[in-house]
């Protein structure tokens, strides 16, 4: 492995470490259980990013440690000066500029895995873990009941949609967005808004074609049986069922 995906991977890591720690200990503009919040929804994303890049090697991990590196910059950024967000700051400045850069264009696949999901799939994914952020971003106030439900209800969805759960696909395309404006209600105009563009987003790439053949059940059909001629049999074989190297029992004479 090169060492331009290690050395984002690590320090993207770092960063996360220094900016959950910067939230839970530092005077910021979130209340306690906002930035607790935000601090497990940013950790989520930046696990999901790394396993991206050093794991899956998909496309799109380069713009989502992009994302993930400039959010703890821009949360570290909205309090007051200290050496941990100094530090936050200073370490998820190395993936932003390494995702940014050419250094992942060869390590990364340039194409779609033939096995690996499609990228509708993989946006509705991103959106929903995504969504606990934006909880809490949006209530700096504090966390509604609503909200809370609402971010433990998109990381299952999540985790129903990548296992196919039967009806996780009604869900992001319908149940989502009808509960990501209800909670956002609760939180504000602004609240509401952003949870209604991003639940919305996620139920139109939940209706793409391609993310529900992704997790329709194969279809398992039955075939007709086919003849072996008995000159490509194996010969113990043939001596086992008592035939001969035509296919008639030996003692048919």
């Amino acid at each position: 492995m090169p060492p331009a995906p290690l050395s984002i991977a690590a320090s993207l890591a770092a960063a996360s470490l220094a900016g959950a720690i910067h939230l839970a200990v530092d005077d910021t503009a979130f209340a306690a259980e906002s930035a607790a919040l935000v601090a497990m929804g940013m950790i989520v994303m930046s696990v999901t990013s790394i396993a991206g890049v050093l794991l899956s090697r998909g496309r799109w991990s380069r713009p989502v440690a992009a994302g993930v590196a400039a959010g703890w910059m821009a949360l570290a950024s909205s309090s007051d000066p200290s050496w941990l967000s100094l530090a936050t700051i200073g370490l998820a400045a190395v993936p932003l500029g390494g995702s940014l850069g050419p250094w992942l264009r060869r390590w990364l696949r340039h194409r779609s895995s033939t096995d690996g999901p499609p990228p509708a799939a993989v946006v509705v994914l991103l959106l929903l873990l995504a969504t606990p952020i934006m909880v809490g971003v949006t209530s700096p106030d504090g966390v509604s009941a609503a909200g809370w439900a609402l971010a433990g209800w998109s990381v299952a969805l999540a985790l129903g949609l990548a296992r196919a759960v039967p009806g996780s696909l009604i869900g992001v395309r319908v149940i989502h967005p009808l509960a990501s404006i209800g909670a956002g209600i609760t939180g504000g105009a602004a609240a509401a808004v952003a949870l209604g563009v991003l639940g919305g987003a996620a139920a139109v790439a939940g209706w793409r074609r391609e993310v529900a053949v992704a997790l329709a059940p194969p279809l398992v059909r039955r075939s007709d049986p086919m003849r072996i001629p008995p000159e490509l049999a194996p010969p113990d074989i043939l001596d086992a069922a008592g035939l001969d190297d035509r296919g008639r029992r030996q003692d048919a004479g």
